[in-house]
């Protein structure tokens, strides 16, 4: 059985996904600790600034435990209270697959339609495979929904025009500053976001932009690539007296811009306003600046007002998604109707093997070398025949609901369970 345990921005605030965050380290040590209990388990875990979703897969009389064994190692590790679940969502079997393929085609997103996910959910997946946490029934979930993912921005607009949080960053500048490109920025962290937060600036014509990242050869290269300056981490605090704007996506695990930096950076700024934009989950930015005079901070949960507009301009694009999501759910279904056949194909394909084997060795000694090979080659054709149509007939009438009656019957007329207990 397929699962989804998760927490997003429609279900909890910033505070509240924060403490879920995940990097590879906590992923890999969360994953053994359940690993521990359902060996056979596979589980992919997709932590972005918005969501932390984990996907699980788990033996259908394991699933009502193994969510809860998942949700109180969850909380155990993150040292989270009980009150926090009620922020949580669970979704199994087609709902399951469902959500994944939303997530993925960005149906689901702040932004919605954004691309940013669809690498996101592939990196998750990235972690899990070459881990070897994941397995026949997620690798096939996973791929397909990089495929639906895909097909949904080639085939809809749902991503035309701003279709990031970096560019809704940008918005809300805009919304702030008639002529953002009069202004100076900073921009810290040169990840992803921070780089498509650049993009928009220069679209805008902003010219004083400075980078700063902990490593300072990215921030050169993503400087130069964009024909902005890029500085050392060290410079952090002083560039918070000189700069209008500042945005922040670094992945650090803790707050950079702290209250003493700022009140520091404010009296040699003389109460000159600044906006801060903290796009970072957690958050980078010591949220009681809100409090400070002339500081005004907004955080990733701020830009809901920015993209209210968007989501109102790609309904109809949503309800094409919607289609094609569907769709590609109900052909997943259909594999895992044909998967379940696995065990009952095999030990047909090894009974008619069987069969021709014995029936062949019966004729081995009163045929000479050539008529033997005939026969054999002939047997090997009537095998793959005949096999080839029982196989089609299971698949027929898996698809037509009767899957369980007809396994059964093809079992008993070839014996094959017997032989399958032995």
């Amino acid at each position: 059985m397929i699962g989804v345990i998760g927490i997003n921005h429609t279900t909890a605030p910033v505070e509240i996904r924060e403490l879920f965050a995940f990097d590879e380290q906590e992923i890999l040590r969360f994953a053994g600790l359940l690993r521990s209990l359902y060996p056979s388990l596979e589980i992919v875990v997709l932590s972005t600034c918005n969501r932390t979703e984990i996907y699980y897969k788990v033996p259908v009389d394991c699933v009502p435990k193994a969510r809860n064994d998942l949700l109180n190692i969850l909380l155990e590790q993150k040292n989270a209270g009980e009150d926090v679940v009620r922020h949580f969502y669970t979704r199994a079997g087609r709902d399951a697959v469902i959500h994944l393929f939303q997530v993925a085609a960005g149906t689901l997103s702040l932004v919605l339609g954004e691309n940013q996910i669809l690498g996101q959910v592939k990196q998750a997946y990235r972690i899990s495979s070459e881990n070897c946490l994941t397995g026949l029934v997620l690798n096939r979930l996973f791929h397909k929904a990089f495929e639906v993912g895909k097909k949904v921005r080639n085939e809809t607009e749902i991503n035309e025009g701003a279709s990031s949080v970096g560019y809704a960053a940008v918005e809300l500048c805009e919304k702030i500053f008639e002529d953002i490109s009069a202004h100076s920025v900073l921009l810290i962290g040169a990840g992803e976001t921070g780089e498509l937060v650049l993009k928009g600036l220069m679209d805008r014509g902003c010219t004083d932009v400075k980078i700063i990242n902990r490593t300072f050869e990215r921030a050169r290269d993503l400087a130069q690539v964009h024909k902005a300056v890029h500085l050392p981490w060290e410079q952090l605090e002083e560039q918070l007296i000189h700069s209008d704007i500042v945005v922040s996506s670094t992945a650090a695990p803790s707050v950079i811009i702290s209250k003493s930096m700022m009140e520091d950076a404010m009296k040699l700024r003389k109460k000159k306003t600044i906006f801060l934009i903290d796009l970072a989950v957690p958050r980078d930015i010591d949220e009681s600046l809100k409090d400070f005079e002339n500081v005004f901070l907004y955080d990733i949960d701020d830009l809901d007002q920015v993209v209210v507009h968007n989501r109102d301009n790609r309904k109809k694009e949503v309800e094409k998604a919607e289609g094609l999501i569907l769709s590609a759910a109900a052909q997943f279904d259909e594999w895992l109707k044909t998967l379940n056949l696995r065990p009952t194909i095999e030990l047909l394909k090894s009974k008619f093997e069987e069969v021709n084997r014995i029936e062949l060795e019966k004729l081995k000694n009163r045929l000479g070398a050539a008529e033997f090979k005939k026969i054999e080659e002939y047997g090997r054709f009537l095998q793959g025949k005949y096999f080839g149509m029982v196989i089609k007939n299971l698949k027929t009438h898996s698809h037509n609901g009767d899957r369980l009656e007809f396994i059964n019957l093809v079992n008993e007329l070839f014996e094959l369970q017997e032989e399958g207990r032995q």
